[in-house]
């Protein structure tokens, strides 16, 4: 008699599956701005866009909302169920606003150019946010 043996998922799979979901998000960005009648991100924002998701989810393999605002701009936002965010806005103009929230304190920084991300700012967000994620 033959045994089936199934193979365990890995702990890596579901945080490369929310990579993967978000990634899909991002590229519906421009027909989701159609859509809801917002300015279309630009390719620049979008470049951005993907490379810093990447990167942040190298820092933070968690759970990506992905969606454009009334700006033009594309949202990457990483949250916690107990009140803590981090959101970057990568912006048509090639620029990126990272918004942070833990716990009713706002921090925020805007840079001129997103290549530039992820600095510290961005890493240490992300780091405090990982302490808090459920």
């Amino acid at each position: 008699m033959a045994i089936a043996i199934q193979s365990t998922p890995s702990v890596a799979e579901p945080s490369t599956r929310h990579l993967a979901v978000a990634l899909r998000h991002l590229a519906a960005v421009a027909r989701v701005a159609r859509d809801e009648d917002y300015p279309e991100p630009s390719a620049l924002a979008r470049d951005h866009a993907e490379r810093l998701l990447r990167a942040m989810y190298q820092i933070l393999p968690c759970r990506y909302e992905i969606y454009p605002t009334m700006d033009g701009e594309i949202a990457l936002d990483a949250f916690s169920r107990n009140g803590r965010s981090v959101i970057v806005l990568c912006e048509s103009d090639g620029g990126a606003s990272c918004l942070v929230n833990m716990k009713g304190h706002q921090h925020s920084e805007h840079l001129e150019d997103a290549a530039r991300l992820p600095n510290r700012f961005l890493r240490q967000a992300l780091a405090e946010l990982a302490r808090h994620l459920d």
